[in-house]
């Protein structure tokens, strides 16, 4: 006996709809400050490290260090509430 005529018993359930901006956004700006925290960094140590003739000093910007820190706690905190979702 075919069931290829037969009703489908299962309701079908509406595709989901894809990632809303705000969260490409959040992850946007997280990988933006995250690329600039880790770049920032980089260039300091480099040049302390690699600076023997000169001194080298430098001076570490608290509202920098809290806007990019939040920038990249936000797209952490966005990624693994969403991933709970799932």
């Amino acid at each position: 006996m075919s069931r290829e005529g037969a009703p489908n018993s299962q309701s079908k359930r509406e595709p989901a709809a894809g990632t809303p901006i705000w969260v490409w956004v959040v992850y946007v700006f997280g990988i933006l400050a995250a690329a600039i925290f880790a770049f920032s960094l980089l260039f300091t140590l480099g040049a302390v490290l690699l600076s023997d003739d000169v001194e080298a000093t430098y001076d570490i910007s608290t509202p920098a260090i809290v806007l990019w820190g939040g920038l990249i706690l936000a797209a952490v905190v966005t990624w693994d509430v969403r991933r709970r979702q799932r």
